[in-house]
């Protein structure tokens, strides 16, 4: 396939800037040819088609990551050292979608009643692309946006804000939420391989709207500090669901070859184990600094924010080893 191939040549594991341009490029090519394909379901079948064009990738990088479970089982950590590279290429594949999907909220036109030229009215309208993440802004918010209404209370509105709130049931709304979207992450995982990459798709355009609302509403600033307020509570949020996609993923490597050498399966379940364990961690911490904010209380958000910094930094330790000792190999 021609991604596959840009892959291989881009080598855009060790090349980020590559990997985030490519998926601009996906997302932007997906949601035309959602729009072209299924007009009235571009919204959805934009994270299809995404989703369609990172699976042979996505795969190819499971396959290796489930290899160096075997290969690398006596290194102290592996189930999480030999991890960081496809973490690293899901973490910039999710910024690039994000910077795809907030860069069409502002471009995008809200009608095609006045398009002019060949390419101007081959553009699908920001109404059809964002159709359901209008929906989702609906719910965290309660603020009607281009028109959009809804009915009912949006998310939270009884544990987090209004007379009723509770600091422990707003935690537990946010972490019961947050957790079934890194269970769905694994089974989709599980099933597709590449299946999580759609629950990441969807995230990165829920957030790309959000930002691209805010630019085209207030200003670009108000658009950057919305990106930025995302990152304390965001950070450890989205990598809590790559490391459950790794998790998934790796399961679907190991099942697709059928044939098992001594040990492997077994040291892939504890590896995998291991890893949901860590996920779910990381998402406890990501719905406490998130509960702490609504809640102004910054010495705990600050404090989830460190633990999570220092949690990887004290994981990512035997990863440095790992990899001065095959540099102290291969040189010898």
């Amino acid at each position: 396939m021609v991604l596959e191939t840009l892959y291989d040549i881009l080598r855009s594991e060790k090349h980020p800037l590559t990997l985030t341009i490519m998926a601009f490029i996906v997302t932007t090519v997906a949601m035309l040819l959602a729009y072209n394909s299924f007009a009235e379901a571009t919204s959805v079948s934009t994270l299809l088609f995404i989703t369609l064009g990172f699976m042979p990738i996505i795969h190819r990088i499971f396959i290796s990551e489930e290899e160096k479970d075997i290969d690398e089982k006596d290194v102290p950590f592996a189930f999480i050292a030999t991890h960081f590279d496809v973490v690293r290429a899901y973490g910039w594949i999710f910024v690039g979608m994000v910077i795809a999907f907030s860069f069409w909220a502002v471009v995008l036109p809200d009608s095609s009643e006045k398009c002019s030229g060949t390419i101007g009215c081959m553009l699908p309208t920001k109404g059809l692309v964002f159709s359901e993440q209008k929906k989702v802004h609906f719910a965290i918010t309660g603020k009607i946006t281009d028109g959009f209404a809804a009915t009912g209370n949006f998310i939270g509105e009884g544990q987090c804000f209004g007379a009723g709130k509770s600091f422990e049931r707003c935690f537990m709304l946010i972490f019961k939420n947050n957790f079934g979207v890194m269970a769905r992450a694994i089974v989709f995982s599980f099933l597709w391989g590449a299946g999580a990459i759609e629950l990441l798709a969807w995230n990165a355009s829920v957030i790309g709207f959000f930002i691209g609302s805010e630019i085209t509403e207030k200003s670009f600033s108000a658009g950057l500090s919305r990106a930025i307020g995302y990152l304390p509570h965001g950070m450890p949020e989205v990598m809590a669901y790559f490391i459950a996609a790794i998790a998934g993923g790796i399961i679907h490597a190991a099942i697709s070859k059928k044939v098992f050498r001594h040990f492997e399966l077994r040291t892939v379940l504890i590896d995998v184990a291991l890893l949901c364990l860590l996920a779910t961690i990381t998402l406890f911490i990501a719905a406490l600094i998130e509960t702490a904010a609504i809640f102004n209380y910054w010495d705990i958000s600050i404090a989830g924010v460190a633990a999570f910094f220092v949690l990887f930094f004290v994981l990512y330790i035997p990863s440095v080893r790992y990899r001065i000792d095959k540099i102290r190999e291969s040189n010898q």
